[in-house]
């Protein structure tokens, strides 16, 4: 049983609390929030992303999707493992696109965010991956070696659609997400920014 003490604490969502894996520095640990309804969004969320890594993730052009390791059972309640996305340049634990875009000084222009949210678009669509909760705090920008970018998306994956078209009918997946980034106002990083405010 893996013992999640203070320490290893990173931070929490509307739905899970998430710490550094104790034995696994490159790992994190999602805890569910006490709450019927967030638990049944969690295990759809799993179950998603059991699917579409399973048959899709050694295809991606590069790991857009943290990848999920399975569960293991905690002091906390049951853990869901996941990568935990960090910076090539130091090692450190991946800020998110939302904290670079509240920074008062950001080391990466909005031209150079802009242009990995569409290349993060178009892997989605290519990919058949719905984010139905892409937002600007679930998606980590990981710092390479060279000084460029990748975008990471670590939470929020999955739809709720009772049929789903999106999955096997790719002119539906392709509205779908472009519906996503207009909703989520990823298009415009100054429409984001204010999107961030309310």
């Amino acid at each position: 049983m893996l013992d999640l003490k203070e320490k290893f604490y990173i931070g929490k969502g509307d739905f899970q609390k998430c710490f550094i894996h104790p034995d696994n520095s490159n790992l994190c640990v999602k805890i569910k929030i006490d709450d019927n309804h967030k638990n049944d969004r969690v295990n759809k969320e799993v179950k998603y992303y059991e699917k579409i890594q399973n048959k899709r993730s050694k295809y991606f052009e590069y790991p857009f999707l943290a990848k999920f390791h399975g569960k293991e059972d905690t002091n906390l309640g049951v853990g869901f493992i996941y990568d935990l996305i960090r910076d090539e340049t130091t090692n450190n634990v991946s800020l998110t696109l939302y904290d670079y875009l509240v920074m008062n000084e950001s080391p990466f222009s909005d031209e150079l965010f802009l242009d990995h949210l569409q290349k993060l678009k178009k892997q989605l669509i290519k990919h058949k991956v719905i984010v139905k909760d892409l937002t600007g705090k679930n998606i980590c920008c990981k710092v390479l070696k060279n000084g460029c970018i990748e975008l990471v998306i670590v939470d929020g994956v999955g739809h709720r659609d009772i049929i789903p078209f999106v999955e096997y009918i790719g002119i539906y997946r392709k509205m779908k997400i472009n519906k996503i980034y207009r909703k989520k106002k990823l298009n415009s990083l100054d429409e984001l920014r204010i999107f961030f405010d309310k």
